[in-house]
């Protein structure tokens, strides 16, 4: 079987887990969500998922005669342990990150494809790169805080004065 990293990372699977975070969802849901994939494609990524645990059918509802699976995601297991971090070389993550890049890219032009211009601005869109420069206890206080408001704000469930948005996070300390 393929390691976690190499599950999560997979496009179609990683665009899946991404709509199951916001909510629960049946496999049309979805397909009509995603937009893009193809049935068998979906209950394929949707069988990888799940025999991996990081995707379970959570419900059930009978509907004309046959079962219906509403799935979510088992959140505790989508994060790597710093055990499974470790294990990966460097030429891995570098792979890993390609992946996670090609992603961003993916989803940066579904973006930018489906808005005019002038509405960027008021989405929120932005991009950028900052460099900070911390010592060891204020670089675990920033991390500390920057969880926890992660935690709070990802709690928040889809409602129709809710937008969703995708917060991209990368840390990348000084090689100095």
């Amino acid at each position: 079987m393929k390691n976690k990293a190499d599950i999560l990372l997979h496009p179609v699977r990683m665009r899946i887990v991404q709509a199951l975070l916001e909510e629960k969802m049946t496999v049309y849901q979805l397909i009509n969500k995603l937009g893009d994939v193809p049935q068998a494609t979906m209950y394929r990524q949707l069988s990888t998922l799940t025999d991996a645990d990081l995707v379970k059918a959570s419900e059930e509802r009978q509907v004309k005669g046959t079962t219906e699976k509403i799935y979510s995601v088992i959140e505790d297991n989508l994060q790597l342990s710093r055990q499974e971090f470790s294990v990966y070389s460097q030429d891995e993550h570098l792979r890993f990150f390609m992946t996670y890049h090609a992603h961003l890219l993916g989803e940066m032009q579904r973006y930018l494809l489906s808005r005019d211009v002038e509405n960027y601005k008021d989405d929120g869109f932005s991009y950028g790169i900052t460099s900070l420069h911390l010592s060891e206890e204020e670089k675990n206080d920033f991390f500390h805080r920057y969880y926890a408001l992660m935690k709070e704000f990802t709690s928040k469930k889809p409602s129709t004065d809710r937008q969703s948005i995708s917060l991209a996070t990368i840390f990348i300390p000084s090689s100095d």
